[in-house]
């Protein structure tokens, strides 16, 4: 059977997704020292996080009317919610987090998120990926245009765009190629020695060139390559950190692993996915956010001094109705919640213009408002600890407003 570059290099394994052999990376850290730019990792809430039951508006009691059976109880009563500010609370599971927020390492963004009107999970993403309003213009994600503005801090690394997962997240997508790892355990050629010697040797000499395909199969071997020279022991997690035992949390805790192989990463993208609960909300919701809260815990505790260097946001497509649904649910709505943790992040407070729960202030009659744009909070970010950049270029058609002040 004949088998053509093109689809040996896709049944082999060898692309931008490859799933690399043992868990190899424990290098001393060095990576962005001394550089005026933080290495950037965004975390993707795929499925429309509820903002209003995670950061709990207890002040706002039209809150209480709308969800009768879903509200989270006002810090003080029993499973209340964790108080912040005096206005605002923390679901009470998230408690991990609220240490974070305490310190001054975390703040929260309330009813943020996109202003575009689509309900449509697929419609949302894409956009808020890519940075946009509209079906036109930029098809790179945000990150990825970033990426392209940018000079490594590592020259040639394989590793400066990493998409956790199965594919490249379009987030990080553009002319700086990106590498998807679902496993650092599977990140190699699926073959056994002393087989794999022979095959990579094949392989290599079927991609010589400088064409797209070439440099896809060359930057692949590089990867695998920098990994397996790295060849340390078995990874532990630093400062008495313990991820909890799941796959989101597995692969943040991964991306911790890059980071202090010093392979070069500057962006990372990871998803934590499940996030839509049309019904049976009590029952699921509690369990993920505490998965959440004590996955960037954990890892904010492994990073210890890195989280300098590091700066983590989180994003969703939209928020959930205020209203609960009869499912005891909640359905697609408008504003949520955003965070953004890290040593240069100016936390311990919430940044909110209330739009408020009245009939009147929802949003097409049923949702909470977004007063802060998604790209407002992102632009800060790119500007304040990814070095500046071409806002212009990363967020096209639009204009950007004063920051709020929620990077140092």
């Amino acid at each position: 059977m004949k088998i053509t570059r093109r689809k040996f290099l896709k049944v082999s394994g060898l692309a931008a997704a490859v799933p690399l052999a043992g868990p190899r990376i424990s290098l001393a850290f060095s990576g962005n020292k001394g550089s005026d730019r933080d290495i950037l990792i965004s975390v993707y809430q795929r499925g429309a996080a509820d903002g209003l039951n995670i950061i709990v508006p207890y002040f706002d009691g039209r809150y209480y009317d709308l969800r009768p059976t879903l509200a989270v109880d006002p810090p003080g009563a029993p499973n209340g919610a964790l108080d912040l500010d005096g206005s605002y609370g923390m679901h009470p599971t998230m408690t991990a987090l609220r240490d974070i927020y305490d310190a001054g390492d975390l703040a929260v963004v309330h009813a943020a998120g996109s202003p575009h009107p689509s309900h449509s999970h697929f419609d949302a993403q894409d956009f808020m990926e890519r940075g946009i309003l509209e079906k036109i213009g930029a098809y790179t994600g945000w990150l990825g245009r970033y990426m392209e503005l940018t000079s490594p801090f590592k020259a040639d690394s394989p590793f400066r765009v990493l998409g956790m997962g199965t594919s490249v997240q379009i987030t990080i997508r553009g002319n700086v190629a990106a590498i998807a790892m679902y496993d650092i355990d599977g990140f190699d050629l699926y073959a056994q020695e002393p087989e794999a010697n022979a095959i990579r040797t094949a392989l290599q000499a079927l991609y010589p060139g400088d064409d797209l395909l070439d440099v896809s199969a060359q930057q692949t071997f590089a990867a695998v390559d920098l990994l397996a020279a790295a060849n340390p022991l078995q990874y532990a997690p630093d400062n008495g950190a313990q991820y909890p035992e799941t796959e989101f949390s597995r692969q943040l805790m991964q991306i911790g692993q890059m980071i202090k192989a010093d392979v070069g990463l500057e962006v990372a993208a990871i998803d934590f996915n499940g996030w839509d609960h049309h019904d049976g909300e009590l029952g699921i919701l509690p369990s993920m956010l505490q998965e959440f809260s004590n996955a960037l815990a954990a890892f904010n505790q492994d990073m210890g001094d890195r989280m300098n260097n590091i700066t983590l946001t989180t994003t969703t497509e939209f928020g959930r109705r205020a209203y609960e649904n009869g499912s005891v649910g909640t359905d697609h709505g408008h504003g949520g919640v955003m965070f953004a943790m890290g040593k240069n992040v100016n936390g311990g407070q919430v940044y909110v213009d209330w739009p408020g729960l009245q009939q009147q202030q929802l949003y097409e009659q049923g949702d909470l408002d977004v007063t802060t744009d998604f790209r407002l909070v992102l632009g800060e970010l790119l500007d304040k600890r990814g070095g500046g950049t071409d806002l212009n270029y990363v967020f096209p058609d639009y204009q950007m407003p004063s920051f709020l002040g929620i990077f140092s």
